[in-house]
């Protein structure tokens, strides 16, 4: 999971960073005035208040989508978290082929599984159950 968590870091990071690189060209490109020096248009006022402006907005879009694409990241980390159990023999669905649940967690987790029996198992099904096999 650390692994996931950290790319989705990093896209949101170059995301925000996209944004941030936008809002300096505008200021870029009136402090230059780019189109007079690239194709040789007239010369523009420096207009300070009007970059403010268009670089907040800029700022405040990308703020808007970067939060966007956190809630989705997050959203999506929920769904996958998600185990899907067959209602009636409780195999796990995964990527469309279904397997026992022991299965799924060992090739999943590399875990081995064993059994045992909850207190309120051990009180329902009776002390038969909660006795070693050689007191039987």
């Amino acid at each position: 999971m650390p692994k996931r968590s950290r790319a989705v870091n990093e896209a949101l990071l170059l995301e925000a960073l996209g944004f941030i690189f936008v809002a300096l060209l505008i200021w870029v490109n009136e402090y230059l005035d780019l189109p007079h020096l690239v194709f040789g248009s007239p010369v523009t006022a420096f207009r300070p208040v009007q970059v403010a402006i268009e670089s907040g907005f800029v700022l405040l879009l990308g703020a808007a989508v970067t939060g966007v694409s956190w809630l989705t990241f997050r959203r999506l980390a929920y769904l996958e978290s998600l185990l899907i159990l067959c209602a009636s023999c409780q195999r796990v669905g995964d990527e469309g082929r279904w397997m026992d649940f022991e299965n799924f967690v060992e090739s999943r987790d590399r875990l081995e599984t064993t059994h045992g029996m909850c207190p309120d198992c051990q009180t329902t099904l009776g002390p038969a159950f909660s006795r070693p096999a050689e007191a039987r």
